[in-house]
């Protein structure tokens, strides 16, 4: 595949257009693009249905194979080369400038880290004109890292929606036209954070949302009033939730239990100066372990056995959050 460009990604109204400009180019990339963008989106809606269909005492349970089975489901590809592609689109793609990418940026650094860590950085070999695999174990390789790559994908979308929960409410209620332009207002709010791909595609979704809702003056007040005070919910534990679910993926791969996950947490999260005392939910376990499934939404699988000290992996949790935990104290 070729070269992917720093200021340009185009948008495309429709896979056939896709198809088209990778063919011109001679760049299979954007048509790969086209998928995955589309499968993100996928993604995104599932778990925003999760959490608005949610009773008000227990969330849904997340983190469950949501991205895994739009990415690479069972069963697919019908040719090993496929995943090599993809993994390869998905390294390129984490570059370009869209919010998307930032989230495959962050899914892709955790991988890389684990990677590095495992020591597996090259155990995939391939030809770099076929994306043929050498092997059917390097295609096994890939494999294995692209449905990992999908888990800290979901780890993120996951936190995303989240945070949106909370920081915007009218984006998750059973008015399906509220809901659509209260999604509309809030990335208005941070427009000027978006890329200029990404501010184009907003706008024309609002210009036709515009002219959906141009005789309900009411509705469409929607826009401006979760722009300016989208009246979010009290947030009480940001930092910890966002911990638990960016560590997630670690938990179920090493089955760390409730305990290993505690002293985890206490080494991202180091009490305050002149405090012994934690405060829920990293009192005990047993809160941990209740908020976890009551406020994350995620719910171990597997019993696991703590060990002493901190548990396999955690070298890897403290390189992907110290630095960001200590900002958000």
């Amino acid at each position: 595949m070729m070269a992917a460009s720093a200021d340009f990604f185009p948008t495309f109204a429709s896979l056939t257009e896709a198809e088209a400009y990778s063919d011109k180019v001679g760049d299979a990339y954007f048509e790969i693009c086209y998928h995955l963008e589309g499968n993100m989106n996928l993604c995104i809606k599932a778990m925003h249905d999760l959490y608005a269909n949610a009773t008000p005492t227990k969330r849904q349970k997340m983190q469950t194979g949501v991205v895994r089975g739009f990415v690479c489901p069972e069963g697919w590809p019908r040719h090993p080369k496929t995943l090599v592609a993809t993994l390869l689109a998905f390294a390129r793609f984490r570059n370009e400038k869209t919010c998307h990418a930032y989230t495959v940026n962050e899914a892709m650094t955790a991988l890389v880290l684990e990677k590095q860590h495992d020591g597996t950085m090259h155990d995939a070999e391939y030809d770099s004109v076929s994306f043929e695999p050498t092997t059917p174990a390097d295609a096994e390789n890939v494999r294995r890292d692209l449905l990992r790559l999908c888990d800290w994908v979901e780890s993120r979308l996951h936190y995303t929606t989240h945070a949106s929960w909370y920081r915007a409410p009218d984006c998750f209620t059973d008015n399906p036209d509220k809901e659509h332009l209260a999604n509309i207002g809030i990335a208005q709010r941070h427009l000027a954070k978006f890329s200029e791909r990404d501010r184009k595609r907003w706008e024309g979704i609002h210009e036709r949302a515009a002219m959906k809702h141009q005789e309900d003056l009411k509705t469409w007040g929607t826009v401006g009033k979760v722009q300016y005070d989208p009246e979010p919910r009290t947030w009480t534990h940001p930092a910890v939730d966002g911990l638990i679910i960016g560590l997630w993926p670690l938990v179920l791969r090493h089955n760390w239990t409730y305990p290993d996950l505690l002293r985890v947490l206490d080494k991202l999260l180091p009490l305050p100066p002149n405090s012994s005392d934690r405060r829920y939910p990293l009192d005990s376990v047993e809160s941990l372990k209740v908020h976890c499934r009551t406020i994350c939404g995620l719910t171990k699988p597997n019993k696991g056995k703590s060990v002493d000290g901190l548990p396999a992996g955690w070298q890897i949790a403290e390189r992907l959050f110290s630095r960001s935990s200590e900002s958000k104290q």
